[in-house]
């Protein structure tokens, strides 16, 4: 703590007297302020009036100034021990109207049955955007954390650090796995969250609570099943003619019994084929794929600086993709972009009726556990459809094809090994199933 009291370069115009400053420094906050009293600069020494018989314009005696700068002094003294988290600089102005009280006056000030502070959830924000600014966050991630804060307050609207303790992460958890029935891996996603959140806090100064570092989390996290198309669908996908609107298609479920699918929004299932279809044929993410522009193409070669890494990486155009650039070369979309954008959420929805249309329905099992329950699911292949399984489709056809994994890494900007393993792992599964059909034929 540091408290020190001098006179201001200015004088009063008013009075020709020196405005009393104090200069603070309690846990990082710095705050400079004038205390209401001023001085002749004659008899201003080290910090207090020097004459005793001294008394300024408005008739305040040397006695009665030393008094009160002594007396804000044991007020900040008492105040640095008593708080245990960074103050604001409003908190500090407010603790000086505070300091200089005399014993016993009332004031609306002292009626108030403690200090204001920020809320946990103001501190979020001012997370948010330090941490968006400094990892150059995403609009995904943005999102992400609005979802985390959405959960935080839901949980308790009236949290504070000091809540953070064992039994109130562990509470925070029982509330993710219970009340909100999430997956193990998500409930995992908000724990990290958290506690990247609470470890700013504690570097920040705002709090002290530092059980975070010291908790236990436990999760029962399974990998999630790979989702990307074969070779055979995603030619069907490709080549794939939308029905026109209202068109009522003809299917059949894994029971083999025949149902009716109307088909709504012609336009926009002909431009999800299309860009996931780029996807598969580029290896890029949907975000990459929504802010290609034209001018990063030239000639056969498309140059990326993907919004994940960052990295600027050039990707060889096959005749597929290119077919896709042509079909869309002289039509006009903001920002000079290559191809006609759809949210995310939007593509997402519409692959999962293009999946449906285009018989996708192999079953897929997925484990995982939910509310610390083991919990098996089996879903038609295309209501698991998404946007990144364009991305993991090219991966997977890639590697299966021979591509060595060197290769496939310079074109999809991957780092290490590690990130390929699971495509790999099914690559390896593929040549061996192909190994056994070749034996098979010999054998007849």
């Amino acid at each position: 703590m540091a408290v020190k009291f001098y006179l201001d370069k200015r004088p009063s115009k008013i009075s020709k007297e020196y405005p009393i400053r104090v200069s603070l420094s309690i846990k990082g906050t710095t705050l400079i302020s004038t205390i209401g009293y001023s001085v002749d600069k004659g008899v201003w020494e080290s910090g207090r009036i020097s004459k005793k018989s001294y008394k300024n314009s408005k008739g305040v005696t040397a006695k009665e100034l030393n008094a009160k700068l002594a007396q804000l002094e044991s007020h900040f003294a008492s105040y640095d021990l008593e708080t245990k988290t960074k103050p604001t600089k409003e908190e500090l102005k407010r603790q000086i109207s505070l300091g200089l009280l005399d014993k016993g006056e009332e004031t609306e000030m002292v009626k108030e049955a403690k200090p204001t502070r920020p809320s946990i959830f103001e501190y979020l924000e001012e997370f948010k955007k330090e941490q968006s600014l400094a990892n150059q966050w995403a609009y995904g991630t943005m999102q992400c954390w609005k979802t985390f804060g959405n959960h935080l307050k839901d949980f308790n609207k009236h949290v504070t650090f000091e809540d953070f303790d064992e039994s109130g992460i562990t509470k925070f958890i029982v509330y993710l796995r219970g009340t909100l029935n999430m997956e193990e891996k998500t409930v995992q996603k908000q724990y990290s969250n958290l506690k990247w959140f609470l470890n700013w806090a504690i570097r920040k100064g705002y709090t002290s609570q530092d059980f975070i570092n010291r908790y236990k989390a436990k999760f029962k996290v399974l990998e999630k099943p790979v989702i990307f198309l074969t070779k055979d669908e995603l030619l069907t996908l490709y080549r794939y003619e939308i029905p026109a609107n209202g068109t009522k298609v003809k299917l059949l479920d894994n029971n083999g019994n025949e149902y009716e699918k109307q088909v709504h929004d012609a336009s926009g299932l002909a431009k999800t084929r299309d860009l996931f279809c780029f996807c598969a044929f580029t290896s890029l993410r949907y975000s990459d794929m929504a802010n290609l522009r034209r001018n990063d193409i030239k000639k056969d070669i498309l140059y990326i600086t993907t919004q994940k890494t960052n990295d600027r990486i050039p990707i060889d155009l096959n005749a597929f993709a290119k077919e896709i650039l042509d079909k869309y070369k002289n039509e006009q979309f903001s920002d000079n972009r290559a191809l006609p954008v759809i949210s995310n959420q939007k593509m997402n929805k519409y692959l999962k009726d293009l999946g449906e249309l285009c018989g996708f329905k192999d079953p897929i099992k997925r484990v995982c556990f939910r509310g610390g329950k083991r919990v098996e699911e089996t879903y038609p292949k295309y209501e698991m459809l998404g946007t990144h399984a364009g991305r993991r489709t090219f991966i997977c056809f890639a590697l299966s094809s021979g591509i060595p994994p060197q290769v496939v890494m310079k074109w999809t900007g991957h780092s290490d090994y590690s990130a390929m393993k699971p495509y790999i792992d099914i690559a390896e599964k593929t040549k061996a199933n192909a190994m056994s059909l070749f034996e098979m034929e010999l054998r007849k």
